[in-house]
């Protein structure tokens, strides 16, 4: 960065969430030192407050808006930063709490809480349902070179870019055994890439934790499942990490563009 440029302020902060990104983000340790030189942070939701909640250039919102307090810190944090990005699958899809959007919410409310009467209980949605969302950084958790490396482009003024290619490309890439091939359920066809195929690398199915390309070839995936005997969990699985909405809806999809 230019020395006479002025840093950007930033805060990154945090709704409802298991607050796994923030972590991944520390995981970055001296590298993560090296980046902030170059900015001025103001909140880190796990390390320091704001207290005065002055302008910004960029707030990065973890987690999803559930309680009142959510609701109204997430409006603030729009009405304060020039740009806003959603850190992570609960900002951006809705994350594994959305699992409850799903069938009998309120038996299942229920089941759970001995007072549920007495608790708000709204619908899971992600941020992009509320506010302006400028750009994501997609996963759960986020990969941390990934964010280093985008958060360096806003930086320098460039428009973060992640490319439009499947979990399934890297998976071919490194090699790795395709486990719709060996007749498992595997969302890495309709999924976006950038995550090094970790999953699918250890064994595990890629359940779409980082949203759908551009335009997934949902029906072709369809018949996999179908072909393999997974017809009835076509569905249900990508759900998981809120993914669904997003896979089913789209052949539009874009990656950075508010859709309101």
């Amino acid at each position: 960065m230019p020395k006479n440029k002025p840093k950007k302020v930033i805060s990154i902060i945090s709704l409802t969430c298991c607050e796994g990104c923030q972590f991944a983000i520390l995981d970055l340790g001296p590298r993560l030192l090296e980046l902030l030189k170059d900015f001025d942070l103001r909140e880190f939701h796990l390390v320091m407050d704001d207290k005065k909640k002055k302008p910004l250039d960029i707030i990065l919102v973890e987690g999803t808006p559930i309680t009142a307090e959510n609701f109204k810190k997430l409006a603030e944090a729009r009405k304060r930063a020039k740009i806003l990005v959603a850190l992570g699958s609960c900002a951006h899809l809705g994350g594994i709490q959305q699992i409850k959007n799903y069938g009998d919410k309120i038996k299942h409310i229920n089941y759970v809480y001995k007072y549920a009467d007495k608790l708000d209980n709204p619908e899971i949605k992600a941020l992009s349902a509320y506010v302006k969302v400028d750009y994501i950084i997609p996963g759960c958790p986020i990969t941390n070179k990934e964010f280093y490396r985008l958060m360096a482009e806003l930086r320098d003024d460039k428009i973060p870019h992640i490319k439009d290619q499947t979990v399934c490309w890297e998976c071919q890439i490194k090699g790795n055994e395709c486990l719709l091939q060996k007749g498992l359920p595997c969302y890495g066809p309709v999924t976006l890439g950038g995550c090094r195929a970790v999953c699918p690398s250890h064994g595990f199915p890629c359940y779409a934790c980082r949203g759908p390309v551009r335009e997934p070839n949902v029906e072709s995936l369809r018949a996999i499942f179908k072909k393999n005997g997974h017809e009835k969990d076509f569905e249900i699985l990508m759900q998981e990490f809120g993914a669904a909405d997003e896979i089913l809806k789209t052949n539009d999809t874009k990656l950075y563009e508010n859709k309101n």
